[in-house]
């Protein structure tokens, strides 16, 4: 039997491969590649095979038709410390029985029944929007959306369970975990994570900040009477349909901050992301104002209003489309498969980009242009299922999607309608692709009332 002549792909360096031109230009290295070598085509990184899939088929099998045989790649395994084996880590059957346990805190009537808790946060941060609409001091949009969708995930997770000082100091913990893991995932050993580093202890004492606080408001909710309706609740409340058993602590910590980490700093580069296009595109910007006058009335935003407002939907479908918060995945076949005619031996790591995806030409018409009208239902019927996946797609699509999306939708609404938000950073924001696909240096912004005209 002849041996397979898979397609070429970039060459390397010996010994490292292609790793030296993903610590340095992860995304822009992919982007040249898959422009030069198509949809399928080998990565030889450290020594060992890799192939980027970057087609729509090949999403819906490596997600969808058979997930089981693809397991994440130990490049995830660099955020264990602070996610142990929560749903974004875990697999096979701890992963299928969490999964379950978790599902219905998630369901539409669950979610819909947090955003009272969600207006009053947004609400609350409106208020220190008005008291930089007075000074036209100049801020941080990432860091602002990054404290709001925080201040959220808190307030719905735990109610009122941490003080005021306790959720800076949580807060501060989480940015560290976030950033160091990213910092980790090309690390070529872990000797270097072990090295007494400034970095590494500051790491540490991230990760013990994140475990006392969880473990004590996890140790006071059990032994309260009321276990509240928040998500902790809920959580400790959840039992296994078939066996009645609800999860351990250690489960339930590492749940806890699987939700919390994952769940607001994607939130908040999006939110970053779409304050910018909207500020780019001033049409945009007025319909999604209009809905929001019309819809709203002056009220809070509720679920029943956000049904009712589309536009402002489909802005944060395209800004999840032009800037998906997770942008690149990685799986490790377990078994010897066929991808689209190519074979796959077991062992062999498969990585897909959903930025790719989400701008491929044959895919998408002027993919690098914000057109929020991409998501109309006529238009939406007319692409493959699998080409559009910011939240993952398949069994393991994110669990907090539906949340995700009602926090952007009733932010823009809630702010937009109030302010006028101008851009004081570059036009065209350098990218930097780590975890999340954030600007390498901060969105910055001024706001006053809006001016209606």
């Amino acid at each position: 039997m002849s041996k397979h002549q898979y397609p070429a792909g970039p060459k390397g360096y010996p010994f490292l491969g292609v790793l030296p031109m993903l610590r340095a230009d992860a995304l822009g290295f992919l982007e040249r590649a898959a422009a030069e070598y198509g949809d399928f085509f080998p990565l030889r990184i450290f020594m060992s095979n890799s192939f980027l899939l970057n087609h729509p088929a090949h999403v819906e099998h490596v997600l969808q038709t058979n997930y089981r045989n693809y397991r994440k790649s130990p490049m995830a395994q660099k955020l264990k410390p602070i996610l142990g084996n929560g749903l974004f880590l875990s697999e096979g059957e701890l992963w299928t029985r969490q999964r379950k346990l978790i599902a219905p805190s998630f369901f539409r009537q669950r979610v819909d029944a947090m955003s009272g808790v969600m207006a009053q946060v947004i609400n609350e941060h409106a208020a220190k929007w008005s008291a930089r609409a007075e000074t036209q001091e100049e801020f941080s949009l990432s860091e602002d959306m990054s404290c709001l969708t925080l201040e959220v995930a808190l307030r719905t997770m735990f109610g009122n369970s941490l003080s005021e000082s306790e959720g800076e100091e949580f807060s501060r913990a989480l940015v560290v975990g976030n950033e160091v893991g990213a910092e980790r995932i090309w690390n070529l050993t872990p000797i270097t994570e072990i090295i007494p580093t400034a970095r590494n202890r500051e790491y540490n004492r991230a990760v013990e900040t994140l475990d006392s606080t969880v473990w004590r408001i996890i140790r006071e909710r059990r032994a309260a009477p009321d276990l509240g309706d928040d998500l902790l609740g809920i959580l400790i409340g959840a039992r296994d349909a078939e066996t009645n058993e609800a999860m351990s602590d250690q489960q339930l910590r590492d749940e806890v901050l699987s939700l919390l980490l994952a769940g607001h700093d994607t939130t908040a580069v999006m939110l970053s992301w779409a304050f910018h296009f909207l500020a780019q595109h001033p049409t945009c910007l007025e319909n999604l104002r209009d809905e929001a006058d019309t819809v709203l009335a002056g009220c809070d935003p509720t679920p029943d209003h956000l049904k009712k407002m589309d536009y402002t939907k489909r802005v944060t479908q395209e800004v999840a489309r032009m800037r998906p918060s997770l942008w690149w995945f990685a799986r490790v076949a377990q078994e010897d498969d066929v991808i689209c005619g190519q074979p796959i031996k077991a062992g062999t790591t498969v990585m897909i980009s959903q930025y790719l995806i989400h701008h491929h030409p044959s895919i998408w018409e002027e993919p690098k242009l914000f057109n929020p009208d991409r998501f109309l239902p006529e238009r939406v019927a007319k692409r493959p299922k699998f080409a559009y996946l910011p939240f993952s797609a398949g069994p393991r699509v994110c669990i907090g999607s539906g949340f995700a999306v009602m926090e952007m939708q009733m932010v823009l609404a809630t702010l937009l309608r109030a302010f006028d938000v101008t851009i004081t950073s570059d036009d065209e924001p350098e990218l930097a692709p780590i975890i999340t696909l954030r600007p390498k240096d901060d969105i910055t912004a001024r706001v006053k009332p809006r001016l209606r005209h």
